[in-house]
């Protein structure tokens, strides 16, 4: 291979090599299992994971911003506003704020370590979204808020479940292939 980049190079076409090398590397790559994995493992975290994320900072945004009105929907708003109620949703902001964020920057912290194939920090990192996930639920219950918002949410993530479970069985029969034909050596 460096005997053909240097002779790429007395052609004056280094880049036009690399090029070849990469669309050779692209056509090989979905031949082996590992590379199916591993192309699994960034259209899982490209296509799911980065996007949930972008939705937990959307969500932390839209408590943010004040131009429409309260961040909260009341589901009995038909009797009127609670003052008491009011004031405790108001004061719940910054903690629903933290934990919006803490979702978003764990999915992408998800991604990133799923990309990386790092499975005992996948777990761990699932966990806390799992977590952070039943506290944003049960705290918004009991601020009596329109839980609708986290209908996407919630079935996203169990979508991400099966998705990240799929992936790890698929990396645990990879590396026991791997493992077996090189105690067969």
């Amino acid at each position: 291979m460096e005997a053909e980049f240097e002779a790429a190079v007395e052609d004056r076409r280094p880049f036009q090599f690399a090029l070849g090398c990469l669309f050779v590397a692209w056509r090989e790559i979905g031949k082996h299992s590992e590379g199916r994995l591993i192309l699994a493992s960034y259209a899982l975290a490209l296509g799911l994971l980065i996007p949930m994320a972008t939705l937990q900072f959307q969500q932390a945004v839209g408590f943010l911003s004040s131009a429409d009105g309260p961040p909260f929907v009341i589901p009995s708003s038909g009797d009127g506003p609670n003052l008491y109620l009011i004031w405790s949703q108001n004061r719940a902001i910054p903690i629903l704020l933290i934990t919006w964020l803490l979702l978003g920057m764990a999915h992408l912290c998800l991604a990133w370590m799923l990309v990386e194939g790092d499975w005992p920090r996948i777990v761990k990192c699932g966990t806390l979204i799992g977590a952070a996930m039943i506290t944003l639920s049960l705290f918004m219950g009991v601020l009596m808020l329109d839980l609708s918002s986290l209908g996407v949410p919630i079935a996203e993530l169990v979508i991400e479940f099966v998705a990240v479970v799929a992936i790890s069985r698929w990396h645990i029969r990879i590396s026991s292939d791997a493992s077996s034909e090189l105690l067969a050596r």
